[in-house]
């Protein structure tokens, strides 16, 4: 068996040809390794996983609590304005306790501006209204009876804030889609209502309205 001397040994292993190919190689599994950070397929995953971060909410959506009846939501304050002053005059006074009308900007300036003022109707928009229910009615039973719904049709049952509700439409100066739900906090029944026209990009901005009133519905206690 042949022996290598350590001292021999030692000045081939670094010999300048020699270290300049470990060097070489050095230089490339860096370079691999660069490469596979930057690779399509890990960079798509990375952007996905910040994609699925949740955000905070952004500073120009408003919530909008009612301690009285114990719940809130949410909506654009950007978009849309909240004011009781303005509401729709109600049909049915004797059943409903309050109404929370939500209005673009635009409608709100008209209306305070009086606009309406002399018996003009009011544009279609979102409400949310609170009712009486000292009988404790089934929903559909309630809906078919009170003054404010005229023409009921197409009941669907539905779920929002964790209670079971009630879908439907009704006719009269506008087409109206209901979401009405009893309430846990009393013998009250809370509907959410969208006026449409049916024609003009008015129903379009208020359905914004109201699909964020129904996703962000909560009773507190």
């Amino acid at each position: 068996m042949m022996k290598v001397n350590y001292n021999q040994f030692k000045k081939w292993i670094l010999h300048p040809m020699i270290m300049g190919l470990l060097a070489v190689g050095t230089i490339v599994y860096k370079t691999e390794t660069s490469f596979s950070l930057t690779n399509p397929a890990i960079a798509a995953e990375v952007v996905s996983l910040e994609k699925s971060t949740p955000k905070p909410a952004r500073k120009e959506q408003a919530i909008y609590r009612s301690d009285r009846f114990g719940f809130q939501f949410s909506y654009s304050l950007r978009d849309f304005a909240i004011n009781n002053k303005i509401a729709s005059p109600y049909n049915n006074p004797n059943s409903r306790l309050a109404a929370i009308d939500i209005w673009t900007h635009k409608h709100a300036q008209k209306i305070r501006a009086g606009e309406y003022a002399g018996g003009t109707e009011y544009p279609a928009n979102v409400r949310v209204s609170v009712y009486r229910n000292y009988s404790k009615l089934p929903l559909q039973k309630w809906v078919q009876q009170d003054n404010d719904f005229s023409a009921t049709r197409e009941f669907k049952t539905a779920k929002i804030a964790g209670q079971r509700g009630l879908k439907f439409k009704s006719s009269g100066l506008y087409e109206n889609e209901h979401l009405a739900f009893i309430s846990p906090k009393g013998p009250r029944i809370i509907v959410i209502t969208i006026s449409k026209t049916g024609y003009g990009n008015n129903d379009a901005i208020y359905e914004r309205a109201y699909q964020q009133v129904v996703n962000s519905f909560t009773f507190f206690k």
